[in-house]
């Protein structure tokens, strides 16, 4: 009837079945129309019976859940992406612009903020504040670990990841002569300096003095004791 060759038999049989017999499977629950018993078997499976269906992937910004990651993927981007660009666009656009009015107060309008118990003049009002905490009011940050106090928070918390939580740093600056690993390099510079570099200059010395008494003892063998070393299979004899 047609152009069409298949590989096998049932390939022909359905193509004859949709190309020009006309055969359809509607679904009873809708009016969708399948070609194929397996494209209607999955229809009634993705919209109508989902409460047989073990995997659910629900989304974790409403009360949507899809039958496949595939459609939460697609529910996720065309729901929430574009919300959360707006919000994040927001955020940056409202932090350039508190950037922008601070430097414009700071550098071209030359807005102060003075402190009323001493000379100290600010350019940004929570410079000032942390002034008035440190020298005027006293307030410290201890650590509850150790006897460390800072003037800032920003202080502890680098100490306490410095001293007391190693553990969670993810890099680490190991020796290469032993078993240590700082933190930062300027630590294991230090550090090298410190315990490795006063033996290796040790070592350097040892070498010299030996490479110059070999030299001697050689000198000596050579040019006053008369030392030789002949041969034993020619006339030749070395100094």
């Amino acid at each position: 009837q047609c152009d069409y060759v298949a590989t096998q038999n049932e390939h022909l049989k359905r193509h004859r079945d949709n190309k020009h017999e006309g055969v359809q499977y509607p679904c009873n629950q809708c009016d969708y129309t399948a070609t194929q018993p397996d494209s209607l078997k999955k229809h009634k499976e993705k919209k109508h019976e989902n409460v047989k269906l073990k995997v659910k992937h629900p989304c974790d910004k409403c009360d949507y859940a899809a039958t496949e990651l595939g459609e939460l993927r697609k529910h996720k981007e065309n729901k929430h992406k574009a919300v959360q660009n707006l919000y994040d666009q927001y955020d940056y656009i409202q932090t350039q612009t508190e950037c922008l009015k601070r430097h414009k107060e700071s550098k071209h309008e030359g807005v102060r903020y003075p402190c009323d118990q001493c000379d100290y003049v600010a350019t940004q009002n929570e410079h000032l504040k942390r002034h008035r905490d440190n020298k005027h009011e006293g307030v410290q940050y201890p650590c509850n670990q150790c006897d460390y106090t800072a003037t800032q928070p920003d202080s502890l918390k680098k100490h306490k990841e410095k001293k007391h939580e190693n553990v969670k740093l993810k890099v680490k600056h190991p020796c290469d002569k032993c078993d240590y690993a700082a933190t930062e390099l300027g630590e294991l510079r230090k550090h090298k300096e410190n315990k490795h570099k006063a033996v290796q200059n040790l070592y350097d010395q040892y070498d010299y003095i030996q490479t110059q008494t070999e030299c001697l003892k050689r000198h000596k063998e050579s040019k006053h004791e008369g030392v030789r070393y002949p041969c034993d299979q020619c006339d030749y004899v070395a100094t």
